[in-house]
């Protein structure tokens, strides 16, 4: 019996299509993830704008009806005693921030956040080619291991990627937070007497 061309199968190597799903799902769950920290980051970063940390009003013997010039005058009491008890400024922080703008007295306090702003970013972008090319290179491990490697390999590829994608969520989130403490800082060094 001779089988016709129609009849033969084709043997290429693509994963099923619930499996290159899976990869999608997992990729835009960590972009969502990342997303979502950076939307945290500058949430938190627009409120310290608006509500800037400030000594408390009843410390300075005013009350919270007379007027004031400080940001902190219309806040409600709760809102004065958080603020108050926030904790210090790590003075480690505060050597990194006087390093990186050595004329931070000269500065206006948006300008000095504009140059912390910037080397963070710097940082960041230094980062994100670091992470994504890990990010990318753990993606191929997976694709290969899905064409044609046994369960056990596809496993610990999409392990790899997920491990990959973590780090590289930590990364970013260790720049932010990095940011808002020096940030902080520069605030603390700018409201300090001097």
């Amino acid at each position: 019996m001779k089988l016709s061309s129609s009849n033969k199968v084709d043997h290429t190597a693509q994963p099923p299509s619930g499996e290159r799903a899976s990869v999608r799902i997992v990729l835009v769950a960590a972009t969502s993830f990342l997303l979502g920290a950076a939307a945290t980051a500058v949430w938190f970063e627009v409120a310290a704008k608006r509500n800037p940390i400030t000594p408390d009003i009843q410390a300075e013997g005013r009350t919270a009806a007379e007027p004031s010039s400080m940001p902190s005058a219309g806040m409600t009491p709760s809102a004065r005693t958080s603020v108050a008890n926030l904790p210090s400024v790590d003075p480690a922080v505060v050597e990194i921030v006087k390093q990186m703008i050595p004329n931070y007295a000269s500065l206006s306090l948006d300008d000095g956040e504009k140059i912390l702003r910037t080397a963070a970013l710097q940082e960041l972008a230094s980062a994100t080619k670091k992470t994504d090319a890990q990010v990318k290179a753990a993606q191929e491990q997976l694709l290969r291991a899905q064409n044609g490697q046994s369960a056990a390999d596809q496993q610990a590829a999409l392990k790899q990627l997920q491990q990959a994608q973590t780090a590289a969520t930590e990364t970013f989130q260790q720049v932010a937070a990095r940011l808002q403490a020096q940030i902080a800082a520069l605030r603390s060094l700018k409201t300090a007497p001097q």
